[in-house]
């Protein structure tokens, strides 16, 4: 009698097993990794320093944690309004970007050879054309937002701008072999886009600084087909022994 009620009462004392439901749930949360959503880094953007975000001061803290309702309601003050976009007075710039761009006559693209622009801190980019749409950045993708900022705006269509600091503008304008100009019709040789650059006192999107730039500071560049006969030229060839 003694040997059979030893083994119940060990049964009940001891602790009940995980079913196995709990332990693969337990073990699928400790193992789980979120997945990273693919993203385009081969050509990075400069981030605006002026975007970067402080970090909180330990004796800010400290003094707020020890300050009463009253005196931090007394401290505090309202924020400053926010200064609105607008075209800086002196547009005077550096600008590099060649009036004439040679082409194949059977094109309909061409790329952009790397411009420089230098003077302004903040820089506004207008490119237009007729018949004529411009693809910047990776190609054949729509971009606007980079750095958690949007600085394109008309990206894949005929009327483009870039905003930001100067390198990053140039960076957006220059990467992945450069803006790419494409024709809607059959050739893009004989077209004509205009670029337009307008120094800001803070990045902005708006087309209405576009038509605020200088006169020095407009190129109105044209795609050149090359002279490149196709007529077959029949000539005599001498042969040596």
């Amino acid at each position: 009698m003694f040997s059979v009620v030893a083994p119940v009462i060990a049964d009940e004392n001891a602790a009940p097993l995980p079913s196995a439901t709990e332990t693969t749930t337990v073990t699928s949360e400790a193992t789980a990794t979120p997945t990273p959503s693919p993203e385009l880094s081969e050509v990075l953007i400069p981030v605006d320093p002026a975007m970067a975000t402080p970090s909180p001061s330990p004796s800010h803290s400290a003094t707020m944690g020890n300050s009463s309702p009253e005196s931090i309601t007394a401290s505090s003050s309202p924020s400053p309004t926010a200064t609105p976009a607008a075209a800086l007075k002196n547009q005077t710039m550096r600008v590099e970007i060649p009036s004439i761009l040679p082409v194949d006559p059977r094109a309909s693209s061409r790329n952009f050879p790397a411009i420089l622009v230098s003077g302004p801190r903040y820089l506004l980019a207008c490119v237009t054309g007729s018949n004529l749409t411009f693809d910047v950045y990776a190609k054949n993708a729509v971009q606007s937002t980079f750095n958690n900022e949007e600085l394109v705006n008309g990206d894949g269509s005929s009327q483009l701008m870039i905003t930001g600091t100067v390198d990053q503008v140039l960076a957006i304008f220059n990467s992945y072999g450069g803006l790419r100009a494409s024709s809607t019709r059959n050739a893009i040789g004989g077209l004509y886009a205009n670029v337009s650059l307008v120094a800001m006192n803070q990045p902005s999107l708006d087309p209405i600084f576009c038509g605020q730039r200088l006169p020095a500071n407009f190129r109105f560049i044209q795609f050149r087909p090359l002279a490149l006969g196709m007529n077959l030229i029949k000539n005599d060839v001498n042969l040596k022994k």
